[in-house]
């Protein structure tokens, strides 16, 4: 069996799999552009990929990463070939930490500590304990599930959303499906939760896209930031600009945006209230994934059925 892998860095993922599989019947290669793979390890191929591999029977395409969305959106990616993402391999205890990072930043005013430096003012805040501070994380994945029950251990009022019903412990969660689901909109615009915090880790799909526009930053309390390190897609950008020049938003922490490399000419750089970090909020640790590849990979020699991700729903 062959498994050929395309990604940035692809021979030490190739040697990262002969180490843990050691099996001589097995031909780990890195992608040449003429070889062909009955498994393929891959993250952002070229259409040419799958174009090459037309009428060669591949037995499953295994995603070097939790999002699949550029993936999905591949013209040339085989329709009856299960595509099988990371589930946190790790990522998650890396989220964590930058989400945390961003909740005590703007609870303890470090952004306004920041500014009273640069104008030399000398002004203590008061102290918002965790318990006062509600936040919501929309997106109950692997991930997103950790996230939500590691800042409730924390001590912060939780709120969930995902869209289909959830349950955590230490979260109230919201749910679109069903008799009692709310949408996001309604959840974020309601006051009586008091959000303080809106933490997107929602996939990429048609249903999750431009879903924080002007509408729900309008609807937020005033103070309110947004903490984003899973997915561009789902901000407006502009409205978001229009929110923090207005100060209807406090803040935002963003890892992802619409287009990356983000622009050299986009109005986020020079916004005050925004920390720009380059998707580096989790990055892939590899011997978390490289474990979960190999236990995929064994699933297929002994002639299991592996269900992919959802091509409807793009998870």
């Amino acid at each position: 069996m062959r498994i050929l892998v395309h990604t940035e860095g692809a021979e030490r993922w190739c040697e990262a799999l002969r180490q843990r599989l050691n099996d001589e019947s097995l031909e780990i290669f890195v992608d040449d552009g003429e070889r062909l793979g009955d498994i393929l390890v891959v993250w952002a191929p070229p259409a040419e990929l799958f174009e090459r591999h037309v009428g060669h029977d591949v037995k499953v395409i295994l995603n070097l990463g939790a999002g699949v969305d550029s993936l999905l959106q591949n013209p040339a990616l085989p329709n009856d070939v299960p595509v099988i993402k990371l589930r946190d391999a790790g990522m998650a205890s890396h989220m964590l930490d930058y989400v945390r990072y961003g909740l005590l930043h703007f609870r303890r005013d470090f952004d306004r500590y920041a500014g009273q430096q640069r104008a030399g003012e000398w002004a203590p805040h008061r102290v918002v304990r965790a318990a006062h501070y509600p936040v919501i994380v929309l997106g109950l994945g692997a991930i997103g599930a950790q996230i939500a029950e590691g800042l409730a251990a924390d001590g912060y009022p939780v709120h969930g959303f995902s869209r289909s019903a959830h349950t955590l412990a230490g979260v109230t969660c919201h749910h679109e499906q069903g008799d009692e689901g709310r949408t996001l909109q309604e959840v974020l615009r309601d006051k009586s939760l008091g959000l303080k915090a809106v933490i997107n880790l929602l996939p990429n799909t048609e249903a999750t896209r431009d879903v924080l526009n002007a509408e729900v930053f309008a609807a937020l309390a005033e103070d309110a930031v947004l903490i984003n390190p899973g997915r561009g897609s789902s901000v407006v950008e502009a409205d978001l600009v229009a929110a923090l020049d207005a100060g209807t938003l406090r803040g935002a922490l963003l890892d992802v945006f619409q287009h990356e490399p983000l622009a050299a000419d986009s109005p986020l750089w020079q916004q005050s209230r925004v920390i720009i970090t380059p998707h580096a909020a989790a990055p892939t640790p590899m011997s978390g994934a490289a474990d979960q590849l190999v236990d995929n990979i064994q699933r297929v020699q002994r002639g299991e059925t592996l269900t992919g991700v959802s091509r409807e729903h793009g998870y």
